[in-house]
């Protein structure tokens, strides 16, 4: 998603398992020429794979979404009004090859996506 977004704060719980992130969106990014010309969009897809790069972060492992749950969108996000979210991630259960992760994700302090997600590590 070259250039999409930057992370500006990333904080990780003493525990390791929660982060919360602040990410500032790139407002002249190619995809929100198509998505949607003079009133772009956050597609809901770049949402879920800005939660992957996330996680892939908070665990220093490399993921692939196995399983999406309860996907649920609450709002749109127009990186002109509203260019920082606030993504939080709690994993609920990890193994050697998997993880389990819910995401909460805000825009203008109103949450606007939410889901629940398993991963699977791609190396293991």
């Amino acid at each position: 998603m070259n250039n999409l977004y930057t992370v500006p704060s990333f904080e990780v719980s003493l525990s390791k398992d929660k982060v919360t992130a602040r990410i500032s969106l790139n407002r002249g990014h190619n995809i929100f020429e198509g998505h949607f010309p003079g009133n772009p969009i956050l597609p809901g897809v770049c949402t879920v794979q800005i939660a992957l790069e996330l996680l892939e972060k908070l665990t220093g492992r490399e993921l692939r979404l196995a399983k999406a749950g309860n996907i649920k969108y609450l709002g749109f996000v127009n990186p002109i009004t509203t260019p920082d979210l606030i993504f939080e991630l709690a994993i609920a259960q990890a193994g050697e090859s998997n993880i389990q992760c819910s995401t909460s994700v805000s825009a203008g302090g109103t949450r606007v996506c939410t889901f629940k997600g398993e991963y699977e590590n791609i190396n293991a």
